[in-house]
């Protein structure tokens, strides 16, 4: 696990085991609020044992950013005493599909033998929440895209944006909606940012943020277009796996390459919608 602040006050903590997922802590005297775990209980209970050690406030808050285990698997590491957070559409997504999406997990994974399905109880409807801790003010606003539960979470003082998968190198739309995902990132750039953590991979820094965030609206908007095109044209499987992911204008290297995967997932997600064939009832993220 590889830690860094983003702040005086904010700690991004990034797996070395799955995919640089992140997980965030907001730091006060009066209380910890940490956003999202991450994937593997090792490495959340590491992040817990490090909070603990600075001497500040306990940890008060978790809040799951959305359902998936990347970054819900490490709830069952926090003490009962600890408020678990998040939209009422997270705890009726975790309450569907969570237990079966870890066993699946625990299959490719002996990591996982020992994590168990934990779903907050404290939720918030459509709006914002907003947690006061200290002198920090955390807004908690739904920003569906990525799943339709997605939210992110805003620290006011800091102007930091812990954006978990909102906010991606490529934006992965297979478990949510490209329209509502594209009006989230636009609804992002009203924001006064000095930095974003994204659900994965490096912080985006205030000048990189307008051009990520433009970069991933023009992705959306042209692998949908070339995905039409490809069904309008009556083409078929071999035309998606040329449509690679530079040719929607992002690089293949973040995340180590898996990106490819994410952009693959998503052009035959669109394949099958718009030739109007149906999906499982559940489906695991590329690993």
């Amino acid at each position: 696990m590889r830690r860094e602040r983003v702040s005086d006050d904010i700690y991004v903590f990034t797996s070395d085991l799955y995919a640089q997922v992140t997980a965030s802590a907001v730091v006060t005297r009066e209380g910890i609020v940490v956003i999202d775990t991450l994937p593997f209980p090792n490495e959340t209970v590491e992040m817990i044992e490090y909070l603990n050690s600075l001497g500040q406030g306990t940890i008060r808050y978790l809040v799951n950013t959305h359902w998936h285990g990347d970054h819900t698997n490490g709830n069952f590491c926090f003490d009962d005493r600890i408020e678990l957070v998040c939209h009422r559409r997270t705890q009726e997504m975790l309450l569907k599909y969570g237990r079966s999406a870890l066993e699946e997990a625990r299959e490719s994974s002996p990591l996982l033998e020992e994590a168990e399905l934990r779903v907050p109880d404290v939720v918030f409807d459509d709006g914002e929440l907003v947690l006061h801790v200290g002198s920090k003010s955390i807004e908690v606003a739904l920003m569906p895209g990525h799943t339709i539960d997605s939210t992110v979470a805003y620290v006011r003082e800091d102007k930091v944006l812990l954006a978990a998968d909102t906010v991606m190198p490529v934006p992965y739309f297979v478990w949510g909606d490209r329209h509502a995902y594209v009006n989230s990132l636009r609804a992002l750039q009203d924001y006064q940012l000095e930095s974003i953590v994204q659900g994965h991979g490096e912080v985006l820094l205030r000048g990189e943020i307008p051009s990520a965030i433009a970069s991933s609206i023009r992705y959306l908007e042209v692998l949908e277009n070339k995905v039409r095109d490809i069904v309008d044209k009556g083409r078929g499987l071999d035309a998606l796996d040329k449509l690679t992911i530079d040719k929607c204008g992002k690089s293949r290297i973040p995340l180590n390459g898996l990106v490819q995967d994410l952009h693959r997932a998503n052009v035959h997600a669109l394949y099958r919608e718009f030739t109007g064939q149906t999906e499982p009832a559940f489906r695991s993220e590329p690993r």
